[in-house]
């Protein structure tokens, strides 16, 4: 599938060169690294620090949810043999519930936390993407390839935009 999608992108790319050569029009040719911008970008590290805060709150609901549960395996531990069998009986159906609440608990919030950063990925993603497109129209780039997704095997330092692409990025409101 890659090695596919490298040989279509290589046929693409020198299609658009002859094509631009046949039309006697300057090629310009930009790459740049995806995974460069959602390391660096200052915006994307704002969006891991609200996820981060977003974590750190939910992972306090858990805690709390284990504290009272350990309360509960001790005191079956401590008082065990000194309960009635209804109140020890009472107490371990108690303790049972705990830990299923707590467990559906912290896989809802799992579900929640993946559904936010795939979220916020998306939307970064897509202001890239504009990003791009803004910047190959007002630069007048011919062509722009993802690094890792063209197959690129060797890059002249001078194509490679992934740094322009990040301070429009974050310099977008």
């Amino acid at each position: 599938m890659k090695k596919s999608l490298t040989i279509i992108v290589i046929f693409c790319a020198a299609l658009f060169f002859s094509f631009s050569a046949l039309n006697a029009q300057t090629l310009k040719a930009g790459v740049f690294d995806m995974q460069k911008i959602l390391r660096d970008s200052k915006k994307i590290q704002a969006y891991r620090t609200a996820l981060e805060k977003e974590i750190t709150a939910k992972r306090k609901i858990l805690l709390e949810k284990q504290d009272a549960i350990v309360l509960v395996e001790e005191k079956l531990k401590k008082d065990g043999d000194k309960l009635k069998p209804e109140e020890q009986a009472r107490l371990q159906d108690k303790h049972g519930n705990e830990l299923k609440e707590l467990k559906r608990l912290r896989e809802d919030i799992d579900l929640e936390l993946q559904k936010i950063d795939r979220e916020l990925t998306r939307r970064a993603l897509v202001e890239i993407s504009d990003v791009i497109k803004v910047l190959g129209d007002k630069e007048n780039y011919s062509i722009i390839f993802e690094k890792t997704a063209a197959g690129v095997v060797y890059l002249r330092e001078t194509f490679d935009i992934t740094q322009k692409i990040t301070n429009a990025y974050d310099a977008k409101k």
